[in-house]
């Protein structure tokens, strides 16, 4: 998992989307603290029901936030 990569696009689709994170928390039923620590890649694991919520709320396809969260990192630890 990349925390990072999952932090660093959340906090871009809500600066698109003009979210703050009292807005997404409201809009996805997920809360305040988990978009913080999901924002600051300070998560060890979501439920996947949280990230499904989150992508919903980010207006992203489920299966691309899933490939943030589960692969992203280990692209590029097989490329070292």
């Amino acid at each position: 998992m990349s925390g990072i990569d999952l932090a660093e696009y959340i906090q871009e689709r809500m600066d698109t989307l003009g979210l703050s994170v009292t807005a997404a928390a409201g809009r996805s039923g997920v809360s305040r603290q988990t978009w913080h620590k999901l924002m600051r890649a300070d998560i060890q694991e979501a439920k996947l029901s949280t990230l499904m919520r989150v992508a919903r709320t980010l207006e992203t396809p489920e299966p691309y936030l899933l490939n943030l969260y589960f692969y992203s990192g280990r692209k590029r630890a097989n490329q070292g």
